[in-house]
C-alpha cells in the first residue's frame, strides 16, 4: 500500500492502493493470456532450450513489472524511462516472434498513457503501439491475418485509451470535489466562528449599555444614600454599596471577556475534523486543558488535516491517532494511522513538502517514521510566549 503526499498534474497515479488491487487484475489476466501465447509460439519456433525463449520469458516478466511499478509515485524522468522500456520490450517481442500477439500486450502499455500524456496527443499513441508489429510484418511479406490483427488490437487499444482517459478524468474530478468539499467545510467553520463572535459582541454591548449603566446609577444612588443615612442604617448601605460595586466590576470583566475573540482550541477542531472523515475512526488524545497559541494551533491543525486526507486517499487507513502534549517549552504532536507503507522513504510531494515548510518556518521540526509498516508523523514546535 502506498502512502504518498503529492499530486503532480498529469502524473497522478492510476491506482493508489496495492500493485495487486482489483483495478490491476484485468491487466494481469490479459498479460497472462498473451504471455502464454507468446511463450507457446516461441517454444514451437525456437525450441525450449534456445536462447530466444528464455529471453522472451524474461522480457514478458519485465514488462508486467514495469507496468505495475509505473503506478508508483516516481519522478517524471523515471516514469518516462519505464514507459520507454515497456515499448522496447514490445519491439523485442515483435522482432523475435513475427506471428505473435505483441499488439495485444500493447493494450496494457496504452492503458497507462492517459495518466502521463496530454489528451491532445493521446489517441495518436496507437501508432507507436502498433508500430513494432507493423514494421516486422511489412518486412516479412504481410498477409491478411497481419492486417486483421493490427485492426483488432488497434480497436482494443483505442478503447483502452478511451476507458482509462475517462477513469482518470473521474479520479481528478473526485479529488477536485474532495478539495472543494474541504474548502466549503473550512468556510462553514469560519462563518460559524464569525457568527459566534458577532453574537458575543452583541451580548457584550447589551450588557454594557443596559445592565452596566443601571448598575452604575445604582452604585451612585447607594453612595448618596450612605452619606445621608443615620448611624443605624449606614453599615447596611455600605454593604449594599460594596456588593453593587463588585457586581459592576464583574459585569465589566464579563463584557471584556466577551469582546475578546475566541481562541481556537485544537481538541475541538480535531473533533470537528473527525466528522468530515466518517470512514476513518479518529482518536484524539488532546487534553481539554491544553491551551496553545493561535499560530501553533493553526499549524498543528493543518498537519492533522493533510495527514488524515492522505491516509484515506492513499493509504486506505481505517484508524488514526492524534496525540498532542507539552514538554518544557516544546509542543509535540504525533500522528499515526494503521496503513501499510511499502514504499519507503516517502517521496516529498506537495502535501508533505507544504507541511514541512510550514513547520520549519515556525522553527519547528517534522519527522517521518514507519513503525510496524504504518506511517507516523512527529512534529515539535517551540511554544510562542503570550
Amino acid at each position: 500500500m502506498q502512502t504518498v503526499f503529492k499530486h503532480r498534474g498529469r502524473s497522478t497515479n492510476p491506482t493508489h492502493s496495492s500493485w495487486f488491487a482489483k483495478e490491476n487484475w484485468a491487466a494481469i489476466i490479459t498479460w497472462v493470456a498473451f504471455s502464454y501465447i507468446q511463450i507457446n509460439i516461441a517454444v514451437h519456433s525456437y525450441g525450449l532450450k534456445s536462447w530466444q525463449t528464455p529471453l522472451i520469458v524474461v522480457s514478458l516478466v519485465l514488462f508486467i513489472g514495469l507496468f505495475l511499478n509505473s503506478q508508483r509515485e516516481l519522478s517524471t524522468q523515471r516514469q518516462w524511462l519505464q514507459l520507454g522500456s515497456m515499448w522496447l520490450v514490445l519491439a523485442l517481442n515483435a522482432a523475435l516472434i513475427e506471428d505473435g500477439f505483441t499488439p495485444g500486450l500493447a493494450v496494457l502499455w496504452v492503458a497507462l498513457l492517459p495518466w502521463f500524456i496530454s489528451e491532445r496527443w493521446l489517441y495518436w499513441m496507437v501508432i507507436p503501439a502498433l508500430a513494432p508489429h507493423a514494421v516486422v510484418s511489412m518486412l516479412d511479406q504481410p498477409n491478411r491475418g497481419d492486417f486483421l490483427l493490427l485492426l483488432t488490437c488497434g480497436t482494443f487499444q483505442f478503447f483502452a485509451i478511451f476507458a482509462m482517459s475517462k477513469a482518470r478524468s473521474e479520479s481528478l474530478a473526485r479529488e477536485a470535489l474532495a478539495v472543494t468539499h474541504q474548502q466549503l467545510l473550512d468556510a462553514q467553520g469560519k462563518l460559524a466562528e464569525q457568527a459566534a463572535d458577532t453574537e458575543r459582541l452583541r451580548i457584550a454591548r447589551d450588557l454594557h449599555d443596559s445592565l452596566g449603566h443601571h448598575l452604575t446609577a445604582l452604585v451612585i444612588q447607594l453612595q448618596v444614600a450612605e452619606y445621608q443615612a443615620d448611624t443605624t442604617h449606614r453599615p447596611q448601605l455600605q454593604h449594599c454599596h460594596q456588593l453593587a460595586k463588585q457586581l459592576l466590576q464583574d459585569i465589566r470583566h464579563s463584557v471584556s471577556q466577551l469582546r475578546e475573540p475566541q481562541k481556537p482550541h485544537l481538541a475541538s477542531q480535531c473533533r470537528a475534523l473527525a466528522q468530515n472523515f466518517p470512514q476513518l475512526k479518529l482518536q484524539c488524545n488532546i487534553s481539554s486543558d491544553l491551551q496553545l497559541d493561535p499560530l501553533s494551533t493553526a499549524l498543528l491543525f493543518r498537519v492533522c488535516q493533510e495527514a488524515l486526507t492522505n491516509s484515506i486517499r492513499h493509504a486506505d487507513a481505517t484508524e488514526a491517532t492524534i496525540e498532542v502534549w507539552r514538554h518544557q517549552s516544546k509542543i509535540n504532536l504525533r500522528y499515526q494511522d494503521n496503513g501499510h507503507c511499502t514504499v519507503w522513504p516517502l517521496a516529498e510531494g506537495n502535501g508533505l513538502q507544504g507541511m514541512r515548510e510550514r513547520i520549519e518556518e515556525a522553527d519547528g521540526k517534522l519527522l517521518l517514521s514507519k513503525p510496524q509498516q504504518s506511517l507516523q508523523i512527529d512534529v515539535e514546535l517551540t511554544e510562542v510566549a503570550a
